[in-house]
């Protein structure tokens, strides 16, 4: 029984050791299989996944690019917000009606056969001209950027229509359409168009090219800038509008300069230029708080008439040389403000000359009302002045009375009575002012009602 139990023991441990490596072997190949089979999967997932970051990659380099663009569009349109920021806009337009008490009569010399109001040369109220009319006075529209430290270049253009610009286009004769059309509304002016560069010198020299207004006074062309509806015998007589040139400006602390060299210095005209030499603008200014005075000197080769614009002297256009000085005082405070304007005007080689003073205050009445006083006197000798016919002196006395009521933000209604009075020595022809009389007068009383929009 026991060598029985060996030997099957023996068979079974046999038969295991013969059979074991044959199921073994079973195994691993299965296992083998298995791993193939997985690693043939990672690999087509792998090769899936290189497919998919490669187009993932096209993707992204297509966002970036996109990116780059949209950086590049980004840039351009700031350069432009920020060159939009940089121009400044003004507007204004303004509209009146006048009314002589005199009363000039329909058949007064004038424009198509229109009334006058403004005396018999046309010079007193050159901008408001007509008796008992409506007008649009102007319509007026700076575009300009001023140059600067970080952007110097700049430039500045100034167009008006109405009968401001009928005036300015062709002095007394008026425009255009104003003398072939009644129409001063139509008739425009380039006021001013030049460009400016600032130099780095010091702490700036600002040059400008081309027309510019002039420096000379203490009002403007543009009506909305002013106390007064109408412009003073001052600025009407004696001073320039604008120049045509080339003018250099600085400062050094408080005190202002500028130099320039223009064409002819007449009241009326500056361009194009009639004789073969310039003239020249300077300027010397200080300013401190709410004070600031001016001196102008304005000099050089005169063209077919004086600075005035009448008065014809012989000899080479070169030769009419006029000169004009004027001083200016300004003071701005909430109590009140106030001008002291004067000019002294000769011609050389002739007795021909002018001068005059003009002062001016303003007071606000309540925070939309203020009252506005101009007085003015002139005085020339040997007919220096186009308004009249005595050949020894003349005198011109003159009272405006303004009153000014914000009626809504940025819209003033002004109202105003004006006096002036012309004493000649020597009486040669008719009175200076029309009346419904053939003689005429030598004083007359004007009132005015504006309105003015501005921003």
């Amino acid at each position: 029984m026991r060598m029985v139990g060996k030997t099957l023991v023996g068979l079974t441990v046999t038969s295991l050791l013969v059979t074991a490596p044959a199921f073994a072997s079973t195994e691993v190949d299965k296992d083998l299989a298995e791993m193939r089979e997985l690693v043939k999967g990672l690999e087509q997932r792998v090769e899936a996944q290189e497919e998919q970051i490669e187009h993932q990659g096209g993707l992204l380099e297509d966002a970036q690019k996109v990116v780059r663009d949209q950086q590049q569009e980004d840039g351009t349109l700031s350069g432009v917000g920020e060159f939009w920021q940089a121009i400044d806009v003004n507007m204004s337009v303004a509209a009146s009606y006048a009314y002589n008490f005199h009363n000039p009569g329909s058949g007064s010399p004038g424009h198509a056969g229109a009334s006058l109001n403004q005396g018999s040369d046309g010079v007193f109220y050159p901008f408001h001209g007509d008796h008992n009319s409506f007008q649009v006075d102007q319509v007026w529209i700076d575009i300009g950027k001023k140059p600067t430290d970080e952007s110097r270049a700049g430039f500045m253009f100034s167009i008006l229509y109405g009968n401001i610009a009928a005036f300015n286009a062709q002095g007394f004769n008026y425009g255009e359409r104003r003398l072939f059309a009644d129409d001063s509304t139509s008739d425009y002016y380039v006021a001013q168009a030049y460009v400016s560069y600032l130099a780095p010198l010091g702490e700036g020299v600002r040059v400008d090219f081309g027309k510019f207004a002039t420096l000379l006074g203490a009002e403007t062309p543009d009506t909305s800038k002013n106390w007064n509806i109408t412009r003073g015998n001052l600025w009407t007589l004696l001073q320039s509008i604008d120049h045509l040139g080339v003018l250099t400006s600085t400062s050094v602390g408080p005190i202002s300069l500028a130099a320039g060299v223009v064409n002819q210095n007449n009241v009326l005209t500056s361009s194009p230029d009639v004789n073969s030499e310039k003239s020249y603008l300077g300027k010397i200014g200080f300013g401190a708080g709410d004070f600031s005075a001016a001196a102008n000197v304005l000099y050089g080769a005169e063209g077919p008439a004086t600075i005035a614009g009448f008065t014809p002297v012989s000899g080479n256009v070169n030769e009419r040389r006029t000169g004009l000085v004027d001083l200016l005082a300004t003071y701005s405070g909430d109590a009140f403000s106030a001008w002291v304007n004067g000019d002294y005007t000769w011609m050389e080689g002739t007795k021909s000359a002018a001068w005059g003073i003009a002062v001016a205050g303003l007071v606000p009445l309540t925070d939309v009302f203020s009252a506005a006083l101009r007085l003015e006197y002139l005085r020339d000798k040997a007919a220096f002045l186009p308004i009249v016919t005595s050949f020894n002196h003349s005198e011109i006395y003159g009272a405006t009375g303004t009153l000014a009521y914000e009626l809504a933000e940025n819209l003033t209604l002004k109202t105003e009575v004006r006096y002036d009075r012309v004493v000649e020595e020597d009486f040669g022809g008719p009175e200076e002012f029309i009346t419904n009389t053939s003689k005429g007068d030598n004083d007359q009383v004007v009132g005015l009602a504006q309105v003015v929009y501005a921003f």
